[in-house]
């Protein structure tokens, strides 16, 4: 696992988020991952697929070169932002792998951009917790179960999950 704290520089980091957060930025309504009687009310967060199934989605892909520039994948598989509102209690969403069945792969990799700074903060099965910090980026093997959280000192969490080799 590799953290790095300060991925862009802030003119660039600027840029992608207030893009993100503007009014006219497409999201849209999706599952999270825990599906079950005691999260099925509280299972929705907003969405936006930049890259998905060897293609990209729609325009906004280019919001995001100067990330792939940085992480220089070979190919991509999925790119997609999460957005969830700030909530009363932490959640936390399941444990998964972002490619499914895929998990005897080592060279696919999953990088999670933070968005903004906040109590949220995703955890690996092997316990280990990554605060939720602004323009930090994490990368691991698609092998390594992780979840992500809500969060209660912000209105919002928000990252951008890679997939690629």
């Amino acid at each position: 696992m590799e953290i790095i704290d300060n991925f862009l520089v802030n003119s660039e980091f600027g840029h992608i988020k207030q893009s993100l957060l503007g009014s006219f930025f497409p999201w849209n309504i999706s599952k999270i991952v825990d599906d079950t009687a005691n999260n099925h009310n509280r299972n929705v967060q907003m969405v936006h697929m930049f890259y998905d199934r060897h293609a990209p989605v729609d325009d906004s892909i280019g919001l995001l070169y100067p990330i792939l520039q940085k992480l220089q994948p070979c190919s991509l598989l999925k790119i997609k932002a999460n957005f969830l509102v700030g909530v009363d209690n932490i959640v936390e969403h399941g444990f998964h792998n972002d490619i499914l069945d895929a998990e005897d792969r080592p060279y696919l990799k999953t990088s999670i951009f933070y968005m903004n700074t906040c109590n949220g903060y995703t955890l690996f099965e092997d316990g280990t917790k990554v605060e939720s910090v602004a323009n930090r980026i994490v990368t691991f093997p698609n092998s390594m179960k992780h979840t992500g959280t809500t969060t209660t000192d912000s209105e919002y969490r928000m990252v951008i999950n890679f997939n690629y080799v």
